[in-house]
């Protein structure tokens, strides 16, 4: 009896390797669409573009971006979330609809912790605390120092409230211990603008957005956002560095799939997407707009992912960020 229970379990196992075999073999069959929850041309589409690019030459069928912006990018992770988990919808998405986002709204629309499959983590972006042309001179010691004795003189421009940007510079008032006057903006570039022309002071941007005008010494940086120095910025120093407590905060993206997408289509795509990211002329482009590419495993994505989705929702209280 144990033998022919054992035959049969055999069989069974057999029956299913031929089933997934073919089906993994033949992934992609059509065309994969990479849901972008923000609209064309910014950072997250630029490197959603570059993945999708690489993949398609990879595998063989076109992955197509699909931009799908609103609600701090809760409308595009909602339609992969909502997405059957056939491995043909994916997310590239970052740090507001996967871990910020349920500290600022009151209703989600999904739970970013079981909502989706982590794929792997595709890169990083540190921020720089910079001063305009009307902020007080000298280095971060020096901007605290004002600060603390004119309470909310400082104007700090952001590209919307609830922004990576308003983030940072939540983190870095919050770690010296001041108050400065958050003014949000629609979108970075006329947050910069009206820095450059000396209607705010400071804000916290992107490097690979505010690179131009460091290069050009139309605006001073102060610290980086990151626990460590970039590569970025070599000669940047750190929060830490400046005297405050470490503050460790950088723009992250990550690839992800809807929750109950097979393993073995995960793993695949985890494969390939750690050989392009290792590939020279994608870490020279990913340079090129200022991020780091990460890699790693399923089971790093994971770990990211959980830790971030509740190391958030306190960290968004505790720094005053309203919820809406």
């Amino acid at each position: 009896m144990k033998s022919i229970s054992l035959m049969l379990r055999c069989v069974a196992a057999l029956a299913l390797a031929v089933f997934l075999g073919p089906a993994l073999a033949q992934y992609p069959e059509r065309p994969v669409r990479l849901i972008v929850p923000y609209p064309p041309g910014g950072g997250t589409d630029n490197i959603a573009r570059l993945l999708a690019d690489k993949l398609s030459q990879r595998m063989g069928k076109s992955f197509v971006v699909d931009n799908r912006a609103g609600a701090n990018g809760n409308i595009g992770a909602d339609a992969v979330a909502k997405a059957k988990p056939d491995g043909y919808t994916l997310l590239l998405a970052g740090l507001g609809p996967l871990a910020v986002n349920p500290g600022l709204y009151a209703k989600m629309p999904y739970d970013p912790g079981t909502a989706f499959a982590p794929i792997v983590m595709v890169s990083s972006a540190p921020l720089v605390l910079v001063a305009g042309p009307s902020a007080p001179s000298g280095d971060l010691r020096q901007l605290i120092s004002h600060m603390r004795e004119h309470p909310g003189s400082l104007t700090m421009a952001n590209a919307g409230e609830g922004s990576p940007h308003h983030i940072c510079a939540g983190l870095f008032t919050k770690a010296a211990g001041v108050t400065g006057t958050h003014v949000p903006y629609k979108g970075a570039a006329p947050a910069i603008t009206d820095l450059l022309g000396s209607s705010v002071q400071a804000l916290c941007e992107n490097v690979g957005t505010i690179g131009p005008y460091l290069k050009s010494g139309k605006v001073r940086p102060l610290a980086v956002s990151t626990r460590s120095r970039t590569k970025l910025l070599p000669d940047v120093p750190t929060f830490e560095e400046g005297g405050l407590p470490p503050i460790d905060f950088s723009l992250w993206f990550m690839l992800v799939a809807p929750a109950g997408t097979p393993a073995d289509v995960i793993s695949l795509l985890n494969r390939e997407a750690n050989a392009i990211l290792l590939q020279p002329d994608t870490v020279d482009r990913f340079s090129g707009i200022a991020n780091e590419p990460v890699g790693g495993s399923v089971q790093a994505a994971q770990d990211h992912l959980r830790k971030e989705t509740q190391r958030w929702p306190g960290l968004v209280k505790s720094i005053g960020l309203t919820q809406q």
